[in-house]
């Protein structure tokens, strides 16, 4: 990535190489990791994962019944030293441990609450495990804290429900270097739950 800066007191122009930062997030279960590794070798960006760096270094503070909770002042400081190059960072506490002027790009994998309930049974998570990711997914948590932090300009929403991980990695080049229009808003899982009277299934009310 270049950008330019011309001198204030000559026509001189100085092109300067910047570092770009892809990030990859969305709720646990939507394939982060998985595209995330083809992407990082396809475009030659070095691979920090989130979750590895705060397990690796003690930013662990416990673990409870839905999950591990994590040191996010600790995390943010350490992954400041980790991006060092042009990176692909992937995780689902990206929004809470980066800085917004770090990411060139951030795409917010979304899948299908139905999808992501298979995903969920099959890693064997509790109810209440379920029922909390499913329900974030839903109303669209992970997106509105991305758009919060890193402004509307800089995300792109990619459903992955029903594609192999080629297509949603195709997608994703393709949107990182500009060939495609970076798209946000149009996944909505609710109107589709309450289309199906799945609504009691997915959120706990009385």
């Amino acid at each position: 990535m270049l950008t330019t800066i011309r001198s204030t007191n000559s026509n001189t122009i100085i092109y300067i190489k910047l570092a770009k930062l892809l990030v990859i997030t969305g709720n646990p279960g939507v394939g982060k990791h998985t595209v995330a590794k083809i992407v990082a070798k396809k475009l030659a960006l070095k691979l920090i994962d989130i979750n590895t760096v705060a397990i690796k270094n003690n930013a662990i503070i416990m673990k409870d019944n839905i999950g591990y909770v994590v040191d996010l002042r600790k995390l943010s400081s350490l992954l400041r030293g980790e991006i060092t190059k042009d990176c692909l960072v992937v995780g689902h506490l990206a929004p809470y441990v980066l800085k917004k002027g770090d990411a060139s790009l951030v795409i917010v994998l979304r899948r299908s609450p139905y999808e992501l309930e298979k995903v969920y049974t099959k890693r064997g998570y509790n109810e209440q495990k379920v029922i909390d990711n499913i329900s974030s997914e839903i109303i669209g948590v992970c997106l509105y804290d991305s758009i919060k932090k890193f402004g509307r300009n800089k995300i792109a929403e990619v459903d992955g429900t029903g594609k192999k991980a080629d297509k949603v990695v195709d997608q994703i080049i393709s949107a990182f270097k500009g060939k495609s229009k970076r798209s946000v808003g149009k996944v909505d899982w609710l109107s589709l739950i309450v289309k199906n009277d799945d609504l009691q299934k997915f959120f706990e009310y009385n």
